[in-house]
């Protein structure tokens, strides 16, 4: 089994050099059950997402379900979790204040290609009037996050697992969704369908 994998706080190499997180150790549960070994492929999340759309890879976390991408990959029943999606911005940035949406008029703020947030970060523009340049981007978190800091954008749309940096903090949540895992392509879930995915997550 092919296993997208990128950083975030579900997956991540500890000081030893060993993969784990949440993500990770339930698809360890998974595979004690199903009898699957898996080939881990690293990438951004974005990349990877397309790279689940092709089938070259069979498992990806963080995928959320929507119509659209059961055109590409089958969900299970049950999700794993839920996750929140919030604004980052720099602490302390000068002429914000919270609440005052307006100052995101004009300003740059970074998205994930294909992911539920950039829906979730439309929405939240339109409910508020706000005419912010939304930066679709292909590249990993900490890279996203460097961006802000950077002054390469203003904001940047993640999970509100990533919490409160040095360089960034959680300001505005923009929507919620679930967790899932999408599976296509020649893997055999229980079901025996050829192209599924089990929900677990962006």
């Amino acid at each position: 089994m092919r296993v997208g994998w990128f950083e975030s706080p579900f997956n991540r190499i500890d000081q030893f050099g060993r993969r784990t997180g949440y993500a990770y150790e339930y698809q360890q549960i998974i595979a004690a059950y199903t009898g699957w070994t898996y080939e881990y492929v690293e990438g951004s999340w974005p990349d990877l997402l397309q790279m689940l759309m092709n089938g070259e890879i069979d498992l990806l976390s963080d995928v959320s379900y929507t119509e659209e991408r059961t055109e590409y990959m089958l969900f299970p029943k049950l999700p794993m979790g839920t996750e929140e999606y919030y604004l980052f911005v720099e602490p302390g940035i000068s002429g914000y204040t919270s609440g005052n949406y307006e100052y995101f008029n004009g300003k740059r703020v970074g998205v994930n290609k294909g992911s539920v947030q950039e829906g979730f970060f439309d929405n939240w523009l339109k409910t508020y009037n706000v005419q912010a340049e939304i930066v679709e981007l292909t590249c990993t978190a900490g890279e996203a996050f460097e961006m802000l800091r950077q002054g390469e954008l203003d904001g940047y749309i993640a999970l509100d697992a990533y919490g409160t940096t040095g360089t960034a903090v959680p300001e505005i949540k923009i929507g919620f969704g679930f967790l899932l895992r999408g599976q296509k392509g020649s893997a055999r879930p229980a079901a025996g369908t050829g192209r599924s995915a089990e929900q677990d997550p962006g």
